[in-house]
């Protein structure tokens, strides 16, 4: 006899808008690739604008977040033209997504 547990995780908002976009409604199960160097280890969802730079603090809306490795997160902390070439690929395959959708 087989036994399910379900286990209930408060999903963080950031986390569950960018489910929403990226997965569609037959997705069970999904890993993603880092949006930076495109590893498997895509494990961090990141703020491009950080939620902590003042201004609105509603920073959870798709074109704000990214999938990126753990590398690759740290270097968005540390070097700033790295956090806006991570921007400008999440924004190309946003648009890449929207595109596929809408043709």
């Amino acid at each position: 006899m087989f036994h399910t547990i379900c286990v209930n995780i408060k999903m963080q908002k950031h986390t569950k808008v960018f489910t929403t976009f990226w997965n569609d409604e037959y997705t069970l199960v999904q890993s993603y690739q880092c949006f930076a160097c495109n590893s498997w280890e895509g494990v961090d969802i990141h703020h491009i604008s950080a939620k902590s730079l003042g201004g609105s603090k509603c920073k959870d809306y798709i074109e704000n977040l990214t999938c990126l490795c753990r590398k690759c997160h740290d270097l968005c902390h540390k070097d700033k033209d790295y956090n806006k070439e991570v921007r400008v690929t999440t924004l190309r395959l946003i648009a890449d997504r929207l595109e596929n959708e809408y043709s």
